[in-house]
């Protein structure tokens, strides 16, 4: 590298350190990632009509962050029209106009049905309070409003909330839970209504939207964006602040370089911000070190069909019954017209299972993936044409119950800092858009740095500038 000093590095390429890194692209910086790519858990591959999701696939709603971003490198999202919680139980798919037809049409026990809807109905009471959290604050900032947001039930852990249960409907829960990759007592109970409260926000659905061409495409149109600005395959040692600089520390192709910055934004997970950042406070180390994440492993599915099956109209299934948690028709978005041969389907495991799945190799994860999409889809069988296992370690974020993370908060409305932190565990659960916004936040913090250091080198410019032109008429006069 020629250039060893840079106005910002930002350490990490996902949509954290994607995010940062737009909002700072007409600064002099410098992108690290670990791997080959850049969109992080946002990771998809193109197979003609379709595409194969590994990862993150959906969008945020107009306003956030993240549209924002899609819209300024121009990357379009289409509309997801499917039926999102519909449920594989006792061998048979159902998949109600309303989910408070559940508990009316699922085969079931008296007394699992009375359990099923009076915990619809709690849950139903949480979301609406959920939702009412989730509204802006006059004089809030985007930050103090997470936080807030944050810790709506986090007291008691989605299990203690929901209490006990019939042995079927315990499943069925903690399959849903475990879109947060973790199990009902792992996770805080807001952690678990917000996952029912996205899904359920009827027209205002905000897990309504696929990128149009695949998750992908937002890392690779970084990729193209962004240039020689990014080291790929990069792993830094240390980010340690040496007088007015940041120096980092990091190896590549077999060496270790040295670049320095006047400002860093680690956006990591934080396990990995703890392990590589040597000046930040006691307390939000700690904090760092008690981050939690959930492991899960994907399989996504590419099929050669020529006619329809009978999950198009549905996009995504919670599966108690199966070896994985949910399965998604990603090719849903698509059946907008005559019904293209072939899709894209996209199973994976959360929480315990997902822990005991990763023990397996990917032959082993396929196989027993494939068994159970067979048993649920007999049609499938013989037009399965490609399968890919991705192993996400660490998978996703989420809080358990009495989390305090006051003291990452407190670090981040400091004005004396030039290492930033960014990442999707500021929030109760991650999620891309929670990733981007931190990513944003902290490069405008970054900049706002930038800007002041500036004024004060021009000022000490002028005011040098001003005493030699005084010093010149001083000996002209004499």
């Amino acid at each position: 590298m020629e250039v060893t000093d840079f106005d910002v590095i930002v350490i990490g390429g996902g949509p954290s350190g994607c995010s940062a890194a737009w909002e700072l692209r007409d600064r002099n910086i410098l992108v690290l990632e670990k791997t080959h790519r850049l969109g992080g858990r946002l990771y998809s591959m193109s197979r003609g009509d379709y595409w194969l999701n590994l990862g993150g696939h959906l969008f945020p709603p107009a306003g956030s962050h993240m549209r924002n971003i899609l819209h300024s490198i121009g990357l379009d999202v289409i509309s997801i029209p499917g039926n999102k919680f519909a449920i594989y139980w006792g061998g048979k798919v159902y998949k109600p106009n309303a989910v408070s037809a559940l508990p009316l049409t699922m085969s079931m026990t008296l007394r699992e049905r009375f359990a099923l809807a009076m915990r619809g109905l709690k849950i139903l009471k949480a979301v609406k309070g959920w939702q009412e959290a989730m509204k802006p604050v006059i004089g809030e900032n985007n930050q103090r409003r997470r936080a807030r947001v944050a810790s709506y039930l986090a007291d008691e852990s989605f299990r203690d909330f929901m209490g006990p249960l019939p042995k079927r409907l315990e499943a069925l829960f903690q399959s849903a839970a475990r879109r947060a990759a973790a199990e009902m007592e792992d996770q805080h109970a807001g952690v678990g209504v917000s996952l029912f409260g996205a899904v359920w926000a009827g027209k205002g659905d905000s897990m309504a939207l696929n990128l149009n061409g695949g998750s992908g495409r937002f890392g690779e149109v970084m990729m193209e964006m962004l240039g020689d600005r990014v080291r790929y395959h990069t792993t830094v040692k240390s980010v340690k602040k040496v007088g007015d600089k940041v120096t980092v520390v990091f190896e590549s192709e077999g060496r270790e370089q040295t670049v320095t910055a006047a400002e860093v934004i680690v956006a990591v997970p934080a396990h990995f911000a703890d392990q590589i950042v040597q000046d930040i406070p006691d307390d939000v180390r700690a904090t760092l070190k008690n981050v939690q994440y959930g492991p899960f492993p994907t399989m996504g599915i590419i099929t050669d069909e020529t006619g329809p099956m009978p999950y198009d109209d549905i996009y995504a299934i919670t599966t108690p019954d199966a070896s994985f948690d949910m399965f998604f028709n990603h090719a849903n978005p698509l059946r907008t017209g005559p019904r293209k041969p072939g899709g894209s389907l996209m199973v994976y495991s959360g929480g315990a299972p997902a822990r005991a799945m990763l023990k397996l190799t990917d032959e082993e994860i396929r196989d027993r993936y494939l068994a159970d999409v067979y048993k649920m889809f007999p049609e499938l069988k013989g037009h399965v044409k490609e399968t890919i296992v991705q192993r996400w370690e660490p998978g996703n974020t989420y809080r358990p119950a009495g989390f305090d993370f006051q003291p990452m908060l407190s670090y981040c409305e400091r004005h004396d800092v030039n290492i930033h932190f960014a990442g999707d565990y500021f929030a109760e659960i991650g999620n891309m858009e929670i990733a981007t916004g931190t990513g944003h936040e902290a490069a405008r913090r970054a900049r706002t740095h930038l800007m002041a250091q500036e004024a004060q080198q021009l000022k000490m410019r002028l005011a040098a500038l001003t005493q030699r032109g005084t010093l010149s008429a001083v000996k002209e006069k004499a």
